[in-house]
């Protein structure tokens, strides 16, 4: 379950940490959708090998650079996935692997539109990272 304030992607976050600039925003932001896309198909084999402990190892690892770009509904789900591959509850990782997915796909989304209206970068550069 996302918390309803928690946003797809949260532009203030990167602000805050990078300040002002946007080719340097986007490159943070590429580079994460490149690292969601491995990390997701890392946590997907583990799930698969019953392998609890590296799922919520790997969710861990994602959580810190979702939450440093700003995709805080991602960060939330993957704070779970951590909890629940502790305990080794199968059931609530398959869940939450398929509720980060569809979270991930939404972030590429922001990112890509975002780079659509904003005519100095290029979009080509992350549409495929996903």
């Amino acid at each position: 379950m996302i918390e309803p304030n928690l946003k797809v992607l949260n532009k203030d976050i990167m602000l805050d940490l990078i300040g002002d600039d946007p080719v340097m925003i986007r490159q943070f932001e590429i580079d994460f959708l490149k690292q969601a896309k491995e990390s997701l198909q890392k946590i997907i084999l583990m799930y698969n090998q019953d392998s609890f402990t590296a799922v919520k190892e790997e969710a861990h690892f994602l959580k810190t650079s979702a939450a440093a770009v700003g995709a805080e509904q991602t960060s939330h789900l993957l704070k779970a996935l951590e909890v629940s591959g502790d305990v080794g509850d199968k059931q609530k990782c398959k869940h939450l692997i398929l509720e980060i997915k569809s979270s991930l796909k939404q972030v590429h989304g922001a990112i890509i539109d975002d780079s659509s209206s904003n005519s100095s970068m290029p979009s080509s550069q992350g549409d495929n990272a996903l």
